[in-house]
Formats: C-alpha cells, structure tokens, sequence
C-alpha cells in the first residue's frame, strides 16, 4: 500500500499501481502467446538463426495477431459502452 506524507493511505496511488502491474502482466501474457502461436506457425525447422521466410512469416503472424486483439479491443470497448448506456 502506499502512504501520504501524513501516514494516510494512499488509495488512488494504490489502485494505480495495481491497474499498472496488471497492465504489464496482460501485456506480458499476450506476447507470449504471440509467440507460442507463431513460432508453432511459422519456424518448421528450428536451427541457429532465422532464414527469411521464417522472419517474414513471423513478422506477418504477428502483424495479424496485433491487429486482431485490436479490433477485438475497440469491439469490447464499444459495446460496454453501448451496455451501460442502455443501464
């Protein structure tokens, strides 16, 4: 918990804190994920380093993969709004 300089706490500071932690594990979970996924998709044989249609494949597999969290994001977002307008 954090404190104020009068041994209060910190309520709004804390609750940033918690919302930036989660930020960064949700973040970390989708690239992780991104990487399961394209790595299964595109890397057919694994080796030293990555050949060109490796990188492109992966470069490609990501570009989508971001885009459609995206589009699923804006989607979620909008129709939240729609939900609790409707309340």
């Amino acid at each position: 918990m954090e404190m104020t300089g009068d041994g209060r706490v910190d309520v709004e500071g804390t609750k940033r804190k918690v919302q930036n932690e989660l930020a960064a594990a949700a973040l970390q979970d989708l690239f992780q994920k991104i990487t399961d996924k394209c790595y299964v998709k595109c890397i057919v044989k694994p080796g030293p380093k990555l050949d060109n249609n490796d990188q492109t494949c992966l470069a490609k597999c990501m570009d989508r993969y971001l885009d459609t969290m995206t589009v699923v994001s804006q989607t979620m977002a909008v129709r939240s709004q729609q939900a609790s307008s409707m309340e």
